[in-house]
């Protein structure tokens, strides 16, 4: 309960009468479960009939928004990230009367928790209508989308940083590559459809945001929303762009290694061609040499290590 007037507190749902909250006051229930025992508690406790409990305890595929007489309900696919840092959709759904803004999401949301923290002690947020307080946590949620790229950004670092380096295990680059490409499709599978939620809740024949006092924060939202899909899609191209640098980097490793084959060719023939003169059927004085064979060994050796490091030298290999 936040009361601009008096203190902010902690309290259970049976214990606020909804018909008596004053201007002033805010009334935040968090839910943490989708359990329809306390769905029905809740919803008794702010006085709402025909809330929409079935449609609360499943979980929907695409945002919608539903408005009713005293109230309006939504939900939206916010983002957490896993133990392997791949992000995962949890659904939420907003209840939104007079004076109260009911939450409803399996587990705990990060940035719930970190809002509730960063608010220490007395707070002004009673003096928010239900309206605005729902604009503060929508935007949350957005940032819990850019927060989620910052991730996918850095994992797209260390890919970079890894293809650069000279040994590179192809599998399991390919393999956590799809994997990161895959984690960027679900981004924006799960963001692209809040637009109908956003330009839903901005226009002019939405009576509870149209006559409250958080019309330009809505639209401030909403452009915000178009930034975190811009981020998205640009997500989409850096993870493309790793792609290519690996493309690149394979391309170059293969180029080095047809240089150094030819290199190879080269030198094995160059020293045949030595080895096949000196093995034709001729008397010459080279042949009456002591140790001629091992004095032909041992030149042959040298040509080779000239060779290969004029090689060297010139940068073929």
């Amino acid at each position: 309960m936040y009361d601009a007037a008096g203190q902010d507190e902690e309290v259970q749902p049976e214990d606020v009468d909804i018909q008596r909250l004053k201007e002033r006051q805010l009334l935040w229930i968090n839910v943490l479960e989708r359990d329809e025992e306390t769905l029905k508690r809740v919803a008794k406790a702010v006085n709402l009939e025909g809330v929409p409990i079935r449609s609360v305890m499943r979980t929907e595929d695409r945002p919608r928004v539903e408005n009713y007489q005293d109230f309006f309900r939504f939900s939206v696919s916010s983002v957490r990230l896993g133990k392997d840092d791949s992000p995962e959709a949890v659904m939420v759904d907003y209840i939104v009367g007079r004076n109260f803004v009911v939450t409803v999401h399996e587990g705990e949301i990060e940035y719930f928790e970190e809002f509730r923290k960063r608010e220490k002690g007395e707070t002004e947020i009673g003096k928010l209508d239900a309206e605005s307080f729902l604009a503060t946590l929508l935007d949350l949620h957005i940032v819990s989308y850019f927060r989620a790229m910052e991730e996918i950004e850095r994992r797209v670092d260390k890919f970079d940083e890894w293809i650069l380096k000279t040994d590179i295990d192809a599998d399991r680059l390919l393999s956590d590559m799809v994997k990161l490409r895959r984690d960027v499709s679900d981004l924006r599978r799960w963001l692209i459809p809040h637009r109908d939620v956003f330009y839903t809740l901005t226009r002019a024949d939405f009576l509870q945001i149209a006559e409250s006092d958080s019309v330009g924060e809505f639209r401030h939202l909403t452009e915000h929303f178009e930034n975190a899909v811009d981020a998205v899609e640009r997500a989409r191209e850096t993870v493309l762009g790793v792609f290519e640098l690996y493309a690149t980097k394979s391309a170059q490793m293969t180029n080095t290694f047809v240089q150094r084959l030819t290199f190879l060719t080269l030198l094995t023939g160059s020293l045949a061609v030595i080895a096949g003169i000196l093995g034709m059927n001729f008397k010459a004085d080279i042949f009456d040499i002591e140790n001629g064979f091992w004095i032909t060994v041992g030149g042959l050796v040298i040509v080779a290590i000239s060779l290969t490091i004029f090689a060297r030298y010139k940068r073929w290999i």
